[in-house]
């Protein structure tokens, strides 16, 4: 009885697992003056055939205000399924413009870390014209207490008018940073820093977001919190509207 349960555990874990919208994270902090430069080759790379060849949104970010972690870019990719990540992971390690743009990132830049989450929820309007976003990397000891909490609050009627999207994400590999370790992430994004700033100062004074605070407290600890800009999105036959 013992293995049959085991058994069945294993082949739950690995559906889930196989069946997940993966999001890939790599980080790079790019030498100072050097920032276009490394655009450009990630933008030859993103207009090559190769690049185009997949299922994919691949978003090149600006990171700022991420307290100790050294990063300064981060390139993020979406893809469909694990099969679709793998097919091009492939094609790319060998080819003529992967290495072309590996090679000018490895003049002027470091890679910080890399890492793959899976989406779990999602609450606003996912749209791609969201390019101001707020990260909050969790190490996270009651996940059902985040997710019932931020769904409570998501869907108050306090929060009918939420400009934006949130999406809270578990980290499937990479759990390890530099800033400590983190499970899971909350991504809220916006059109722009002035829409955020009008939602905050309206979003702290409800009793939803006051409930969501008990809710965190008991839940989860903060390992890192940073801004991120999207800097250029390449839409390969893919978009985040579609990754929803």
């Amino acid at each position: 009885k013992i293995k049959v349960m085991i058994a069945g555990a294993l082949a739950l874990i690995s559906s889930s697992v196989l069946a997940v919208q993966p999001i890939l994270t790599y980080e790079f902090q790019v030498e100072p003056g050097k920032a276009a430069e490394f655009a450009e080759a990630f933008d030859a790379l993103q207009k090559s055939k190769l690049g185009q060849d997949r299922t994919a949104q691949v978003q090149l970010q600006s990171i700022s205000f991420n307290g100790a972690s050294p990063t300064t870019h981060s390139i993020v990719v979406l893809y469909p399924s694990m099969t679709e990540m793998d097919k091009w992971t492939l094609k790319n390690a060998n080819s003529k413009e992967g290495a072309a743009f590996r090679a000018v990132a490895s003049k002027i830049s470091k890679p910080v870390t890399q890492y793959i989450t899976v989406p779990m929820k999602s609450w606003g309007t996912v749209s791609s014209k969201d390019t101001h976003w707020d990260s909050i990397s969790m190490n996270v000891t009651d996940p059902a207490a985040v997710l019932a909490g931020l769904d409570e609050m998501m869907t108050s009627a306090e929060l009918q008018d939420f400009p934006g999207e949130l999406w809270l994400v578990e980290v499937l590999r990479g759990q390890s940073s530099a800033t400590g370790h983190m499970t899971h992430q909350i991504y809220v994004g916006y059109e722009s820093l002035s829409e955020l700033d009008a939602w905050s100062d309206k979003l702290h004074k409800t009793a939803a977001w006051q409930k969501w605070l008990g809710v965190a407290s008991q839940s989860f600890t903060i390992t890192n919190r940073e801004t991120a800009n999207w800097l250029k999105a390449y839409e390969h036959s893919y978009s985040l509207e579609d990754f929803e």
